[in-house]
């Protein structure tokens, strides 16, 4: 017996690659971002003494968050198949 969706089954692994590929993207952007609002932050500690602790820290915020979302880039960027549960291709 057949669902309204056999027919798509192997279309669900092949389309979700799409999307994912896209956050790790957006994610990698977000990245770069960050890297950009650290340079930012160092400069304006150099630029400014009296606030370069402060400043200095949320460099440092910054470039946290700029290793979380390389990671995060770096896990969606890469296919996880096959994928338990999920046909590429109808069977026989």
């Amino acid at each position: 017996m057949t669902g309204p969706n056999a027919g798509q089954q192997g279309r669900l692994g092949i389309d979700g690659a799409l999307p994912r590929q896209r956050l790790a993207d957006v994610a990698a952007s977000i990245a770069c971002t960050e890297d950009q609002v650290v340079a930012t932050f160092e400069r304006m500690a150099l630029a400014l003494p009296d606030d370069a602790i402060r400043l200095q820290a949320q460099a440092e915020r910054a470039r946290h968050f700029a290793t979380l979302e390389r990671d995060r880039a770096a896990s969606l960027g890469q296919p996880r198949w096959p994928r338990q549960g999920v046909r590429l291709a109808p069977p026989g």
